[in-house]
């Protein structure tokens, strides 16, 4: 064993993304921390505290206390992959554009020297134990049990899950209370059209899945709640909120989790994909990584139906392959400098 402590870090307000980030984040740690023999704690407070709805499956928490007395011999890291630019963390180490590989590299060089690395990250890892991490690391607490199962008994039958992300486009969910007005709502005119839109996709997942309800999971209650008229939808009710707004009342941090757990018990979940441009700007659905852990932790099958317009598909995948082909290249750098 190692005696160097990674810690992953959510304990002050800066930026750090949703519930799928952070849950992404605290697995890529522990993996690297299995894999170099570290000894790894969450410090997990803000905003909120992760111990309330998740219980250790063994001793993870870190006291502030400890943090604060090892200040001289630590080290602070920040690496993320978002398509946002999260507030700058003057007090680390910045690394950017790395995957799974290129931050075990960084830990494991920064492990020579220091005795405690605190992490700022969401970098993924995409192995097919990570449902196993997650379940050596978290039980659900009690209280969220319950709730899941109580929802669960309530569908009483096999279900699917269908995510549609739609961040501010129906005006009903403010992204932007988070990232400073970078996610538009769409025009009113527009906005019942695209919702109509998307129940017209929910209908044709239906047609394909007759004998099973589908949970339908979303950002806006105005769209569940048009969904929940149709007997094949079952939706846990509501309003949302984004888990990055600072200190964040409880019972919204509950139903996101809900949400979440509840399509680790389906059969499929589908992630619904749409966009729009009107007066040359465009409005497009997110592409969300919440269903996509969500099936990795249930180990369950992912379906992405993508309507987004053509444009912006071709955009995407070109972008992923310049962000892919980079990492790559900075990866090479890193295992070359340590030979």
């Amino acid at each position: 064993m190692s005696n160097t402590t990674v810690v992953y870090m959510a304990n002050d307000t800066r930026l750090k993304g949703g519930w799928a980030d952070r849950l992404c984040g605290i697995i890529t740690l522990y993996k690297i921390c299995k894999l170099y023999g570290f000894r790894f704690k969450i410090n997990f407070t803000t905003p909120f505290d992760l111990s309330i709805y998740l219980h250790p499956g063994y001793d993870w928490k870190i006291s502030e206390d400890e943090i604060t007395q090892n200040n001289a011999n630590s080290r602070s890291i920040s690496s993320f992959v978002t398509g946002i630019d999260l507030p700058q963390y003057t007090d680390t180490l910045q690394c950017h554009n790395l995957d799974f590989n290129g931050l075990s590299a960084v830990i494991e060089k920064n492990s020579k020297n220091y005795k405690y690395l605190l992490l700022y990250t969401n970098i993924w890892y995409w192995g097919d134990d990570y449902g196993i991490l997650f379940n050596e690391l978290f039980s659900l607490s009690p209280k969220l049990q319950n709730a899941v199962d109580f929802h669960r008994n309530k569908i009483n039958s096999e279900y699917i899950a269908a995510a549609f992300r739609f961040q501010s486009l129906l005006g009903d969910f403010d992204e932007n209370e988070v990232y400073n007005n970078i996610y538009p709502a769409l025009p009113v005119e527009l906005q019942e059209e695209f919702l109509q839109r998307n129940i017209n996709h929910l209908i044709k997942i239906h047609k394909s899945n007759k004998r099973k309800m589908i949970l339908v999971c979303s950002d806006s209650e105005r769209f569940r709640d048009a969904a929940a008229v149709y007997d094949f939808v079952y939706t846990v009710g509501g309003k949302r909120r984004h888990l990055d707004v600072p200190e964040i009342e409880k019972q919204y941090v509950m139903l996101t989790l809900i949400d979440f757990f509840m399509i680790t018990y389906s059969d499929t979940v589908y992630l619904i994909l749409d966009g729009v441009k009107d007066n040359g700007t465009k409005y497009e659905s997110y592409n969300s990584g919440f269903p996509r852990w969500a099936s990795r932790l249930g180990n369950i099958n992912l379906i992405l139906k993508d309507y987004r317009p053509f444009f912006t598909k071709v955009k995407r995948y070109k972008d992923g392959f310049i962000r892919h082909f980079s990492r790559l290249t900075r990866l090479f750098r890193i295992s070359g400098a340590r030979r």
